[in-house]
């Protein structure tokens, strides 16, 4: 199973020279090498590892600090281009989540739209193009991620997550190397 990275539809827009050299925070239009815009689709894949991300709080001056079971706070901070604040303001109570590990990046030579790929459905009554096959085009991103497949299921299974284009940006430029969530789909977990 492998990662898609879907860029958002939100603002800033991002462009990639072919070249795929560098990724813009901006439309920028560069002499004579062609760009592609990124907001609504799906622009690389990857290997990845999850790990748990928890809180560690038994210093008995009151402390706390964030760790998986191969780094430290400041790995993770630094990793996933998050201040301390940060972190904790999005773990939010629960202080607890997972740290997805972006391995073996890999940006698609042209950006693909999210039909590209299919989703499985459990609605009898629903159209299936493929005769009955029980998978669907969808026309709109998750939220957060979900399980898609390509050639109607019947051949590979990916995990298709919506990051914002300030991030993306990050991750494409090699800056950032782990992605931090709340919740991960049960398929991700090993």
């Amino acid at each position: 199973m492998k990662l898609l990275l879907y860029c958002t539809k939100a603002k800033p827009y991002i462009t990639i020279s072919s070249d795929k050299q560098r990724v813009y925070p901006s439309c920028v239009i560069s002499d004579g090498i062609k760009e592609w815009h990124l907001n609504g689709k799906i622009v690389a894949e990857s290997d990845f590892e999850v790990e748990d991300l928890r809180i560690v709080d038994d210093d008995p001056l009151g402390a706390y600090w964030y760790e998986t079971k191969t780094l430290s706070e400041n790995e993770i901070l630094e990793k996933s281009c998050l201040t301390s604040d940060e972190l904790f303001d999005y773990l939010g109570e629960d202080n607890e989540g997972y740290a997805i590990h972006i391995k073996n990046l890999h940006i698609f030579d042209e950006p693909k739209k999210i039909t590209a790929y299919h989703c499985k459905t459990n609605k009898n009554d629903e159209l299936c193009l493929n005769g009955g096959c029980g998978y669907k085009f969808f026309y709109k991103a998750p939220q957060n991620m979900m399980k898609v497949y390509d050639h109607w299921g019947k051949g590979n299974e990916y995990v298709l997550i919506s990051i914002r284009p300030e991030w993306l940006c990050k991750i494409l430029n090699g800056e950032k190397t782990i992605e931090i969530r709340k919740k991960v789909l049960k398929e991700m977990i090993i």
